[in-house]
């Protein structure tokens, strides 16, 4: 059935029969066209007798110096270019998101839940068809007060916090709750020898390195610990401020300070070194310890206009973070 408007017979034109029309309305010769696309002439010569057709006009008239454009071809001419360079900026853009899909990632979160990520994430397959690795090059940093900012000025693609974000340009996803406390202590610190006293107690007996997580304990007063202290009318020694897990390894190991960290991750990388020992705080004694602060909650802030990340990505991230928080039999309850 032969096309009755303009729009059903340019469903039958490719772009490629587009890109005849402009290539000999230039350069006004079907050879040196053909020789353009590396093609013989009898092809430019189909593409042409479809362009007739679609346009009921002979739109090229072939005379002894070249072909004669009609007046129809002329209005079209500057119609079809503006679909050639559309094309061109279609590409450019797709070779752009192509690129930037496999470019690095860079992660800011605190460093006590992150222990291994970066190795699990390099590893882990797609869920989709291509089963390809989900990242091909990660950086993770620690959290900083700009972070927002970094995040959306492109200076960062996730932030892993304490606070969802109340920006409309970030999306903020709940990752998990953090529901256990570990002391940490050196293998020979006599804190292991007190057991008929609640570990609490205990631990304010000695000078203590607190483990800074942005925006939950940043501030002195801020801390659990401190509040707890406070309630038992005792003093909180505080023997050093970090959040770098190396830094409070060696402050472990070569004096009698302890700490509370709040991640399995954590603890796992600080007791990989047989020296130091760790114990988790009974149910009862961490109520009172949190009795006047939440428990900390881990969100997933990402750019709306976010291109770079796809799903999987995102939620093997979120996965991650949620193991590190909690350990492997708890990873069941990061939310998606």
């Amino acid at each position: 059935m032969k096309p009755t408007t303009t729009q059903e017979s340019l469903l039958h034109l490719d772009y490629m029969t587009l890109l005849v029309f402009l290539r000999l309305y230039e350069f006004q010769s079907g050879k040196l066209t053909a020789e353009s696309f590396n093609v013989p002439q009898s092809k430019i010569s189909r593409c042409l007798s479809r362009l007739r057709e679609a346009f009921d006009d002979p739109l090229f008239i072939k005379k002894v110096s070249g072909l004669e454009i009609t007046d129809k071809s002329q209005r079209l001419y500057p119609i079809l270019k503006r679909i050639e360079i559309n094309h061109i900026d279609l590409a450019q853009e797709i070779d752009k998101s192509i690129e930037t899909l496999n470019s690095e990632i860079v992660i800011h979160a605190p460093s006590g839940f992150t222990n291994g990520v970066l190795r699990k994430l390099y590893n882990c397959q797609c869920n989709n068809a291509c089963m390809k690795p989900c990242v091909k090059s990660a950086v993770l940093q620690d959290n900083g007060a700009n972070d927002e900012e970094m995040l959306l000025n492109s200076h960062c693609d996730i932030v892993i916090t304490c606070n969802p974000s109340i920006h409309v340009g970030i999306q903020s996803q709940k990752i998990c709750e953090v529901t256990d406390t570990f002391v940490v202590a050196r293998e020979n610190h006599p804190i292991w020898d007190e057991m008929y006293k609640p570990i609490l107690d205990r631990v304010l007996n000695y000078p203590v390195i607190l483990t800074e997580v942005l925006h939950f304990n940043s501030e002195l007063e801020a801390t659990p610990l401190k509040q707890f202290a406070d309630s038992r009318q005792r003093e909180l020694l505080v023997a050093a401020k970090t959040n770098n897990l190396n830094e409070i390894s060696d402050f472990l190991v070569g004096t009698d300070a302890i700490t509370l960290v709040v991640s399995q991750g954590a603890v796992d990388y600080l007791t990989h070194d047989d020296n130091i020992r760790a114990q988790i705080v009974p149910r009862k004694e961490r109520e009172e310890l949190m009795r006047n602060k939440p428990n900390m909650t881990l969100y997933m802030q990402t750019r709306k206009s976010e291109r770079k990340l796809s799903e999987c990505v995102k939620n093997k991230i979120a996965e991650l973070i949620t193991t590190g928080a909690n350990g492997c039999i708890k990873a069941c309850q990061f939310e998606r």
